[in-house]
């Protein structure tokens, strides 16, 4: 099958994006909330664990788990991650197909219901929320932050960014967010909540085979009735880094953590993006990559070496996992492999390998509609591009356009995580 949405105003800024698949066993519903970083992130935070747990349909765990069971074991999560400078909160449902329920079961349609009840009924009154409730969801999210230190990868990789990018809101410290959303209260969650209705850019994604007209009029109508004023978001892009900042901390870990921030030179998510692409992923994509065989395999400096292109930044990052005594090793011959892809010395097979992972990985979107559903919802606030456009702009890529790709690259800091004796 092939993903191609189609996109519907219904709103102002509330979108529909819409998939219809065949022969699929699942139907994926996703209501996602795009506000500025800064705008209540603590609270957002909270509202993802706290919407995705209870309503007040549903006030307890199980009473909504017990309706997710008679919807044919459906499965309801929420979320919030970063795109770009946009704090994006997603509640999703996947649910069976319409065309395997019993009795001509439109499934969907109350799946629909469901999730929709679910942010626009909250367990609330009189301007706050369920305060033995919040609780619960305020302990659940810093467990969930705080637990970010025990993964050395993730934690040093956050360390990287927050130095990175400590004068923009991408650097949002952890530290930071954690105390805020400990000191989370009914009454601003109300408040917040009230915010993320009235001014995030929302896209409602459905993908499944499914009546899509009944569907659209029950979101055209819940939507309606609802005052907007969405907030307008302002990603910045810092085109080249004028000076390198280092940062070492220790911890009593066996493997240590050497990571790279570099400033690509894109001035927006579409700026020469396929491009830039590829460029990463010849440097430190698969294991065709340059990272990978001659840092990793031939010179056995890093248990792993990968680089990876944050579009929505314009930030490319490199991660490895050295031993102690090879991090000036291995942080030189990352750099000669940056300065080998800047003079253009990768060979025509390492391209090809690139274009072929990539296009595949972007063609494999299509095969669930679970997949079809996480692949569009990075495009939340911007102009989507099917997973066939984006596999034909990197087949299209040149070797002149990878140079000059990897020439727009400047380091910005280098962090390491030093490991100073047993985990």
């Amino acid at each position: 099958m092939s993903a191609i949405p189609e996109v519907r105003e219904i709103g102002d800024h509330v979108r529909l994006l819409r998939v219809q698949t065949q022969q699929t066993k699942t139907t994926c519903i996703s209501l996602i909330l795009l506000l500025p970083l800064l705008q209540n992130t603590a609270e957002n935070t909270v509202l993802a664990s706290f919407l995705s747990h209870s309503s007040a349909a549903f006030p307890t765990l199980g009473a909504l788990n017990a309706r997710l069971e008679e919807l044919y074991g459906a499965v309801f999560s929420g979320d919030v991650s970063k795109l770009g400078e946009g704090y994006r909160l997603q509640l999703s449902l996947t649910c069976i197909s319409d065309t395997l329920a019993l009795d001509g079961e439109a499934v969907s349609e109350d799946a629909l219901r469901l999730l929709l009840d679910q942010i626009f009924e909250p367990l609330c009154a009189d301007g706050r929320f369920d305060e033995k409730q919040l609780a619960t969801e305020i302990r659940l999210c810093a467990e969930d932050i705080e637990s970010e230190i025990n993964d050395k990868r993730m934690y040093a990789l956050g360390q990287m960014l927050e130095i990175m990018c400590k004068d923009e809101p991408y650097g949002i410290k952890k530290a930071d967010l954690l105390a805020a959303v400990r000191a989370v209260t009914p009454e601003s969650l109300y408040r917040a909540w009230r915010e993320l209705l009235e001014e995030a850019a929302v896209t409602v994604q459905i993908v499944g085979n499914v009546d899509f007209a009944r569907l659209e009029t029950m979101l055209r109508e819940r939507f309606a009735a609802l005052p907007r004023r969405p907030a307008k978001i302002d990603t910045v892009f810092v085109e080249r880094a004028d000076h390198v900042t280092e940062a070492t901390e220790e911890m009593p870990l066996e493997q240590s953590k050497l990571v790279l921030g570099l400033r690509s030179g894109m001035r927006n998510a579409d700026d020469d993006f396929f491009a830039e692409r590829i460029m990463a992923d010849i440097l430190g994509g698969g294991p065709y990559s340059r990272l990978f065989v001659h840092v990793r395999e031939e010179l056995s400096l890093c248990y792993y070496c990968s680089a990876r292109l944050e579009r929505r930044k314009g930030i490319v990052v490199i991660q490895s996992g050295v031993e102690y005594e090879n991090r000036q090793a291995a942080l030189d011959e990352i750099l000669k492999q940056i300065e080998i892809m800047k003079r253009g010395e990768f060979t025509d097979e390492e391209l090809a390998a690139s274009k072929a992972a990539l296009c595949d990985a972007y063609r494999g979107v299509n095969d669930t509609p679970e997949g079809i559903d996480a692949y569009y919802a990075q495009f939340a606030g911007s102009t989507p591009q099917s997973p066939d456009e984006i596999a034909a702009g990197l087949a299209a890529v040149t070797r002149e356009q990878v140079v000059a790709a990897a020439n727009r690259l400047t380091l910005d800091t280098i962090f390491f995580l030093a490991g100073k004796g047993e985990d």
